[in-house]
């Protein structure tokens, strides 16, 4: 018969060492979750070794929970997943909450209450080329204010990573996929050629992309003409 708990807690067992308060994921034990790991909770005990039977503060315990800060947080700054069980003011991919007080370094335990999501996307203005990162997915990026080309050099093409892009000035904005990799041609949805930009350069023109295939980017919406380097 499958268990349940009404508690803010849960024992498990782990697969090796963990710290105290590090974000934990469980597969065939539990571990320290990376930055792209949705965890279990954080773990309670200060000491902990592989096998050992230990209880996790559960993701969806009320309250606020203690978590470790992989550098510098400002008090009741939003807080995202970082690696090795640790949380970042970094923007990532997976946000967890508010930093109810400030970390000055590496290792710095603070209390974090659980919250959704901002509302509102990143957005960007940019008149110079930009290499964009993991971290800024689901982030809008424009050439308001542009006097010449802007090229936009996007990270390895991960599934769920998805940016939008506007044409803020009559100049033209490049989005360069990384390496062999591709990008689809907006109006066909076809694959382009590998390492081939997409390009726009009227203002007021919009495009959408997504991963859903490694190594490929497709189109969820655009507006004008998007055409692909020659």
């Amino acid at each position: 018969m499958s268990q349940y708990v009404e508690a803010a807690t849960k024992a498990f067992t782990a697969a090796g060492a963990i710290a105290q308060y590090l974000r934990v994921k469980d597969s065939t034990g539990l571990a320290a979750a990376g930055a792209t790991d949705r965890e279990l909770g954080t773990i309670e005990v200060a000491a902990l070794a592989a096998n050992d039977r230990c209880a996790v503060r559960l993701a969806s315990a009320q309250g606020t929970c203690k978590m470790v800060a992989s550098g510098a947080v400002t008090a009741y700054a939003d807080v995202y997943a970082a690696a090795s069980g640790k949380i970042t003011a970094t923007v990532g991919r997976i946000h967890i909450g508010r930093a109810l007080e400030a970390a000055t370094a590496d290792g710095d335990v603070i209390e974090v209450l659980r919250c959704s999501a901002p509302a509102l996307r990143t957005a960007e203005a940019h008149t110079a080329d930009d290499t964009l990162t993991v971290a800024e997915s689901g982030s809008i990026h424009t050439t308001v204010g542009a006097t010449g080309t802007v090229t936009f050099t996007l990270p390895a093409a991960v599934v769920g990573l998805e940016y939008f892009f506007q044409v803020g000035a009559a100049q033209e904005l490049r989005i360069d996929p990384d390496g062999t990799e591709t990008i689809a041609l907006p109006s066909t949805g076809v694959q382009g050629a590998a390492g081939k930009y997409l390009t726009a350069n009227a203002a007021g023109e919009t495009v959408h992309i997504l991963c859903t295939t490694a190594g490929e980017w497709s189109v969820f919406g655009f507006t004008g003409t998007w055409t692909a380097e020659s």
